[in-house]
């Protein structure tokens, strides 16, 4: 994946993800103390550096303003198996989340709550889609992000006996009156869809009750709710 910013590049080599590259324009080097310091450790470690005009990094960011320097990073090889054998496991299920940022920022809301790990669904975006993994603010180099199968996953949360809550504008329950005892998943459904069927057949649903004029809750506020409600109940 390509990760774009100083602070991303440095906290990639911070977390000791495998970095294939690093590109960055000198000019900019020489004007931000950090993009140099970023470079010479990635030398340091004996990682490729490359130099590159302000144009050329222009033509590979997707930035509307390049930040001087990016790296090719090694995306993080996480075994959904290792992550689901967790006793106490908290996991967030993001099923036909179709926005970049919002999947990033479930991530990082993840990371935030102390949850073991996100799992992506199959028609899902991109969760190293760069927008995305900007989103995470440097998240997706701590927690595990794994990919998979709905029809898997879903398998394998029933034969490891997780229990399920799905959130849901229509829940037949109250997401504060709900039990978050381990090990448990939280489904969370795309922005235009919601949650596959699938997951409201053998899952609790839960609603948050909305108290003024708006519709719906952005998919990333629900899973913060949902996250600090579940780590709060811990704690009781």
């Amino acid at each position: 994946m390509v990760v774009e910013g100083v602070r991303f590049v440095a906290e990639a080599q911070a977390a000791r993800v495998p970095t294939e590259l690093v590109l960055y324009d000198p000019q900019a080097a020489r004007e931000d103390a950090r993009i140099a310091a970023a470079v010479a450790q990635a030398e340091a470690a004996g990682i490729r550096t490359i130099e590159a005009s302000a144009h050329v990094l222009a033509a590979c960011s997707t930035l509307d303003t390049p930040p001087g320097v990016l790296a090719v990073v090694a995306i993080p090889p996480y075994d959904l198996s290792t992550v689901l054998a967790s006793r106490d496991l908290l996991l967030v299920v993001a099923d036909r989340v179709q926005d970049p940022g919002n999947l990033g920022t479930i991530v990082r809301v993840a990371d935030a709550a102390g949850a073991s790990a996100v799992a992506v669904t199959h028609g899902s975006v991109d969760p190293y889609n760069p927008k995305a993994v900007r989103a995470t603010m440097g998240s997706v180099f701590h927690l595990p992000v794994v990919e998979g199968g709905r029809d898997d996953l879903a398998r394998q949360l029933e034969r490891r006996g997780v229990r399920l809550l799905v959130a849901d504008p229509r829940g037949t329950q109250d997401y504060r009156a709900a039990s978050y005892a381990p090990p448990l998943a939280i489904v969370l459904g795309g922005e235009a869809e919601g949650v596959h069927p699938l997951w409201r057949e053998a899952a609790t649903t839960l609603r948050i009750p909305l108290y003024g004029r708006a519709e719906s809750l952005n998919v990333a506020v629900a899973a913060a709710l949902l996250l600090y409600e579940a780590r709060r109940s811990r704690e009781v």
